[in-house]
């Protein structure tokens, strides 16, 4: 089994922690190497190569390997002096060049640019990102919380749900640290309103435009919406439509 020591491959939380000094690093593992991986390379058309289809020694599987975290690193040390957007293309260099057979390591390349988006506050980028890392690595817990934080700074109402289903997934998990643990406190004191308020607000939104469009199709006709009107059953929820002559 392949280690990723603190040194050679540590996740960006190390370069987060010497900007928050709230967040620990961690040692990650990945999967055990193969002797023959059938894989198969392609290009895209800018030349990008992605490694994909040919057999490779276990030797070959660790060049490649070592030379991904080699981007990797640079991209760390862009993140450590706040250079976000030139720490991303080192990621995405390292996504190229590392194998499908190491999920791990790929999905720590897209953890660190979630990180770099939520910098910038690209939150649907950060959200999205998170989510392809968590498909790779589905106990990736702290791509769980940038994907959680993400959606709650997206702040509709499928987002704050969304956020809300992350935070109480992260909240059953053991060890978490201290800071990920005050974030899920956080947010489940919090955010259940914040969902309801945007909830409302959306469907006022949502009826002012539909009101909008009756009134243009009505107008045709001599009519608008305020010719009609709606009483909910307050036993069923449903609503009934009376016309008003006006």
């Amino acid at each position: 089994m392949a280690i990723i020591t603190e040194a050679d491959n540590e996740d960006i939380q190390v370069q987060e922690k010497q900007i928050k000094n709230n967040e620990k690093s961690s040692v990650v593992e990945i999967e055990p190497k193969k002797e023959h991986v059938e894989e198969e390379k392609d290009a895209d058309e800018d030349g990008d190569v992605f490694y994909e289809s040919v057999d490779y020694t276990s030797e070959e599987l660790e060049n490649l390997i070592s030379e991904a975290r080699e981007y990797k690193k640079k991209g760390n040390g862009h993140f450590a002096h706040g250079d976000f957007e030139k720490a991303i293309p080192e990621y995405e260099q390292a996504l190229t060049i590392c194998p499908i057979t190491a999920p791990k390591e790929r999905a720590i390349y897209f953890g660190n640019i979630a990180a770099c988006h939520l910098k910038l506050e690209k939150y649907k980028e950060a959200r999205d990102m998170a989510t392809n890392a968590l498909e790779l690595d589905s106990s990736y817990t702290k791509v769980l919380l940038r994907r959680a934080q993400a959606n709650e700074k997206l702040a509709t109402y499928t987002s704050l749900s969304d956020a809300l289903k992350d935070y109480e997934t992260l909240d059953k998990q053991p060890d978490l640290d201290n800071y990920t643990k005050r974030e899920c406190v956080r947010a489940k004191q919090r955010l259940p309103s914040m969902i309801k308020e945007q909830m409302e607000k959306e469907k006022e939104e949502m009826m002012g435009k539909l009101k909008d469009l009756g009134n243009t199709l009505l107008g045709k006709f001599g009519l608008s919406t305020d010719n009609f009107q709606f009483q909910q059953d307050p036993s069923s929820g449903g609503y009934s439509v009376n016309f008003v002559n006006k």
